[in-house]
């Protein structure tokens, strides 16, 4: 029988009634469609591949797309298997994965369909009498020592660390609720981390950052930036870079080429070559990445003195470490 919303409570002879009836009564996703456009998407980018010496500077920006969509793909796949009526631990098996973290990467999987399905929408001409509006005006963090009081986003050592905690956020699909569980702090205290109105303790952060599947190295000098603290000698200059990166967006070579007027191999040297930049290629790229000289300058110093009494044979060697770019 066909209930309305208003009156009594709906009553069921039995639980297991209620749960087979609202089942039955929820609209379907599309999961199949989801899966398809993740496919399609994913050879899209398989087919953009050049292996050979010209081509693999291409195929590092391709790779990052890959495992975007590869994710997505895996979503979608997952919830067929859950269409089809699969239980929970049998999918994780096939995986190898645990039931927890099988759960975790579903819980950002309606939105990502949604998006994935939605069409693209198409920008409106806005006339002249009516300009783009400015950047919004980002708020004082409450719980630390950040200077974000009327800067744009991005343009403060707490606004650069919260834009950095939010994509990382958005890119995961996790719920607050998730992120308190596995960090061990309230749900509300994640949201207002991410909003940029506490700045966590480093601990905190670490394990956030971890649950956001990101390296914790790269967002250390951003919450040390953050709180006021030198940042000399707390990660290496290409840590440093690849946390600016994150907390920019993650723009690609392209974008980054037309505002440092670098070349590729000056630009992916500077995130995961072996030896230290320049610090002219690394203020443009600072500078693009809407980060502070100030900031990075000190620990550049102190990474360049340490490559200086490394120098032997005529080569200057350093002992950063090369890290995945983004």
């Amino acid at each position: 029988m066909k209930q309305t919303r208003v009156g009594r409570k709906r009553v069921y002879c039995s639980a297991k009634c209620g749960t087979r009836y609202r089942r039955h009564a929820r609209p379907a996703a599309d999961n199949t469609a989801f899966a398809e456009a993740a496919l399609d998407d994913l050879l899209d980018l398989i087919d953009r591949f050049d292996l050979g010496d010209g081509g693999t500077k291409q195929s590092l920006g391709l790779i990052l797309e890959c495992e975007k969509v590869w994710k997505d793909l895996k979503s979608a796949v997952v919830l067929q298997s859950r269409d089809s009526r699969m239980k929970m631990p049998e999918i994780a098996d096939k995986l190898h994965m645990s039931p927890s973290a099988l759960s975790r990467m579903l819980e950002g999987a309606p939105g990502r369909r949604e998006r994935r399905l939605a069409p693209v929408p198409q920008q409106q001409p806005r006339s002249a009498r009516h300009p783009v509006p400015g950047p919004p005006r980002a708020r004082r963090p409450m719980g630390g020592t950040g200077d974000m009081d009327g800067a744009a986003p991005g343009h403060g050592p707490s606004a650069t660390f919260a834009s950095a905690l939010s994509h990382l956020h958005r890119w995961s699909g996790a719920t607050h609720k998730a992120l308190g569980d596995e960090v061990g702090v309230d749900p509300s205290y994640i949201s207002r981390a991410i909003s940029g109105e506490r700045i966590p303790s480093w601990e905190v952060t670490r394990k956030l950052v971890r649950a956001l599947e990101a390296d914790p190295e790269e967002i250390l000098p951003l919450w040390r930036a953050a709180r006021g603290y030198d940042t000399t000698g707390a990660a290496d200059v290409q840590a440093a870079l690849r946390g600016l990166h994150t907390a920019a967006g993650q723009p690609d070579t392209k974008v980054l080429k037309a505002k440092t007027g670098l070349s590729d191999e000056q630009i992916i040297h500077a995130f995961t070559g072996r030896t230290l930049p320049g610090w002219d290629t690394t203020e443009r790229i600072v500078n693009a990445l809407h980060g502070s000289c100030d900031q990075i300058l000190p620990l550049w110093s102190a990474a360049h003195a340490a490559a200086f009494a490394n120098t032997s044979g005529g080569t200057t060697t350093c002992t950063i470490s090369a890290g995945a770019f983004g």
